[in-house]
């Protein structure tokens, strides 16, 4: 194990017993083969009180604080925030048409706004994609846009896994001219520091990370789902291949739970924070989420996960998002509390809400705090 406990807990009402049942937790799951390697970090009410590595980043390399993991969707915030920023200043209407801004996005989605797309109610998921491994940014762009809505935008939803996000970055090169990658770099990751955080992975980067580059373990079935585990072909897909350290992700949440501010560096306005982290889809199924007659209704905000999708443990205020079956970052205002997990062994959704709850039920212990 790398790191522990930071500080005095007790000065932000975290009880320091309850964190080392946490620590315990993480080392036993471990040891039960539910995480190779796995970070956690933790603040309350902006104090660092947790900040953990255990296990292996990759084969008898030991996990640290600074190694570098791949986030799938729990990257797709940074884009949310881009889009927040260029909202702000006046560059775009969260209810103007995507058509309005690329003009050939056709084929019964011309309705389609950018709120549409910030909730998963676009119309096109394109959940059978065959060529995420072997086309190129113009190409996805030109089919997503000929892709025929299944359909009308607006009156379904359905979680967009990849499609709807690469949409957003297209409106972000279109508006602002930087591709998706280098306008998160300059506007958000350098501001806050994040210096361990990247949207896509080249394999000269990997390189020159070294052993600090993480290795995610998976089934083999996930091969056949065209997810690009351990792929640094530098490919650019805002809403599934980020990569990042708790830390960063720390302070990315700790930014918003403080108004869009930290340290002296200002990301949005805190009104802007609030609109688009409040609930802006509620108690609709999902029909990329629902099985047959059981449905699935997730509350979203504009780009943000909300309430217990996070976990059953969270107030109905929080923001996050999760990935992959394999980690979960969110900021639960009402307790001022970010939770920051990422691990590197990818399970069954069913195993991986098991070992999260683990984790995240201990950590609202440890604040003396629970939500009914």
């Amino acid at each position: 194990m790398i790191g522990g406990i930071i500080g005095k807990p007790e000065e932000v009402g975290m009880d320091k017993t309850s964190l080392d049942k946490v620590i315990k937790t993480l080392e036993n799951q471990v040891s039960e083969g539910l995480h190779t390697g796995v970070q956690l970090h933790v603040s309350r009410k902006g104090q660092i009180v947790l900040d953990v590595a255990v296990g292996e980043a990759k084969p008898g390399i030991q996990m640290r604080n600074d190694s570098i993991l791949a986030l799938w969707s729990s990257g797709k915030p940074w884009t949310t925030v881009a889009i927040a920023q260029l909202w702000e200043s006046g560059k775009l209407s969260i209810n103007q048409t995507v058509q309005s801004i690329i003009p050939e996005f056709k084929n019964g989605k011309e309705t389609c706004t950018i709120r549409h797309v910030l909730i998963h109610a676009g119309g096109f998921p394109m959940l059978l994609y065959p060529k995420w491994l072997t086309a190129n940014w113009e190409e996805i762009i030109v089919d997503i846009c000929n892709e025929t809505a299944e359909y009308k935008p607006g009156t379904q939803c359905g979680y967009h896994p990849r499609a709807s996000w690469i949409i957003l970055g297209e409106i972000i090169r279109r508006i602002d001219g930087r591709r998706i990658d280098d306008y998160l770099n300059e506007e958000i990751f350098v501001p806050l520091g994040m210096d361990s955080s990247y949207l896509g992975m080249t394999k000269e980067r990997a390189k020159n990370l070294g052993d600090r580059l993480a290795l995610k373990d998976t089934p083999d079935e996930a091969e056949k789902m065209h997810l690009w585990i351990n792929n640094f072909e530098g490919r650019i897909y805002p809403g599934t291949n980020g990569y990042s350290t708790a830390n960063d992700m720390g302070k990315f949440y700790r930014t918003l739970w403080n108004g869009g501010e930290w340290d002296g560096k200002r990301i949005l306005k805190e009104e802007t924070v609030k609109y688009f982290t409040a609930t802006h889809r509620m108690g609709i199924a999902d029909l990329t989420f629902s099985i047959l007659s059981f449905q699935i209704a997730p509350d979203w905000g504009l780009g943000f996960t909300k309430g217990k999708s996070s976990s059953i443990g969270c107030s109905r205020d929080t923001f996050g998002h999760g990935g992959r079956s394999s980690c979960v970052n969110f900021c639960d205002p009402q307790v001022d509390l970010i939770f920051n997990l990422n691990s590197n062994t990818m399970l069954s959704q069913e195993q991986n809400l098991m070992r999260r709850e683990a984790i995240v039920s201990k950590v609202y212990d440890a604040c003396r705090y629970k939500f009914k």
